[in-house]
């Protein structure tokens, strides 16, 4: 038995021996040569091998990193055709003269990071941008300053990237010459976090993209949207706050969204919203916060979405929905010290409102279960009849308004009857 015992310890321990080595070995032959031998390459103004980016570029081999010493780097256009991890220090200034892209990316696998990114072209018939990426996958686009920049970042046909914690300030002085801040076209798989973006046509552009994160971004003091974008379905945005905007975010022709956790805040003007919805279906809405808005939230041809904890507080209109959005339900929002908490343009709707707390309820809870007795009806005269006819607004808090709103507690007879919630919450949870 003893000598049973001695041969398996041995061959144990000679055939681990022999496991390590092919686990060394396995590893080794995985590694690419780039992994191996991939060095640095310094830039910078003077006593460096290279003085140039693009030169560095064009000598390095693909892994390399390029570190940038602090100095302003006048060089136009720089491209990069291979993987490389392009690092700035504190003061790295890359210009790009007004002449095209600052830097155009066409490889896979490529990092910009820390760089003080200015002067793109501007053109009516080009997306000049600081940085430019085409037909790439797996970049890397972090702690960047981007300033007067017609695009700040332009990603097109690009999937799996990270874009996080830069900042842009834009040069745009209208809609037609002014880009965007981050721009995706026909992109997939990208995450948005911890950007900072203003003063430029939107803060965030996305058009027939999708599996995107977008999280914790500020967007403000933009032209148009905080963000917009169209035709881009299975998307989540959550954490990001919109403030100061024309109007906050626009949502069009899209579907399976989650907006989550959002603030859309002093987003005011004519035709100004927290949130435009258009076309959207099968989407959540929940635990924003809509605060000091023309509209909270306005829904054309929206269908069966799904809007819950939400609050809106002190906007203009609380929701405006329009007769062509059906079955859409809002469960559990809070509606406080809006002008108008609800409007629509048709009598009959298929919307439905249950479990809300409104400000303005003026019923009574006998039983003591937390929901009201009676139903309230959070569409009035005057909201109504506003939406139909714009120009009545200039009667709000008439005499004559006034009124008729007194009248209508004890006839509710011109308001649409069937939109209301059955069931309406007695008191607030915040």
């Amino acid at each position: 038995m003893k000598k049973i015992i001695d041969w398996y310890h041995e061959n144990f321990r000679i055939s681990f021996r022999y496991s390590r080595l092919i686990a060394m070995f396995s590893f080794f032959f995985c590694l690419t040569p780039s992994d191996i031998f991939s060095k640095e390459l310094e830039v910078c103004i003077d006593k460096c091998n290279f003085y140039s980016i693009q030169t560095a570029i064009d000598s390095a081999n693909s892994g390399d990193t390029i570190r940038i010493r602090k100095g302003i780097y006048r060089e136009g256009m720089i491209s990069i055709s291979k993987p490389l991890i392009l690092e700035g220090s504190n003061g790295v200034i890359l210009d790009g003269k007004k002449e095209k892209h600052v830097l155009d990316i066409r490889a896979n696998n490529v990092v910009i990071r820390g760089l003080n990114i200015i002067g793109s072209g501007v053109s009516d018939t080009s997306e000049y941008s600081g940085v430019h990426a085409e037909k790439i996958k797996y970049c890397v686009i972090e702690n960047n300053e981007f300033e007067d920049n017609a695009y700040a970042i332009y990603l097109a046909e690009v999937e799996d990237c990270t874009v996080r914690g830069n900042v842009s300030a834009g040069n745009a002085v209208n809609e037609v010459s002014g880009g965007n801040g981050i721009h995706l076209w026909s992109s997939k798989g990208i995450r948005i976090e911890g950007n900072e973006l203003k003063k430029h046509r939107d803060g965030i552009y996305l058009e027939f993209s999708s599996n995107l994160k977008i999280e914790e971004n500020y967007s403000h003091d933009n032209i148009r949207y905080g963000m917009h974008f169209m035709f881009s379905s299975d998307n989540d945005f959550r954490a990001n706050k919109f403030e100061n905007n024309s109007a906050g975010v626009a949502v069009m022709y899209s579907k399976n969204i989650l907006i989550e956790n959002n603030s859309f805040e002093n987003n005011w003007g004519d035709s100004s919203y927290g949130l435009l919805l258009k076309e959207i279906s099968e989407s959540i809405l929940t635990k924003n916060l809509f605060v000091h808005n023309t509209v909270a939230i306005f829904a054309d041809g929206c269908n069966r979405n799904y809007f819950t904890h939400n609050i809106l507080k002190d906007n203009g209109w609380g929701v405006r929905i329009l007769g062509n959005s059906e079955s859409n339900q809002f469960v559990q929002n809070e509606f406080k010290e809006n002008v108008f908490d609800i409007s629509t343009n048709t009598k009959h709707s298929t919307n439905s409102f249950r479990e809300n707390f409104w400000d303005n309820y003026d019923g009574y809870d006998l039983d003591l279960d937390r929901f009201g007795d009676i139903p309230h009806k959070p569409v009035h005269f005057f909201g109504y009849w506003v939406v139909v006819y714009p120009f009545l607004m200039v009667l709000y808090n008439s005499p004559v308004v006034n009124f008729l709103q007194a009248i209508e507690k004890a006839f509710p007879i011109v308001t649409p009857i069937d939109l209301e919630d059955p069931k309406p919450k007695m008191r607030s949870r915040v």
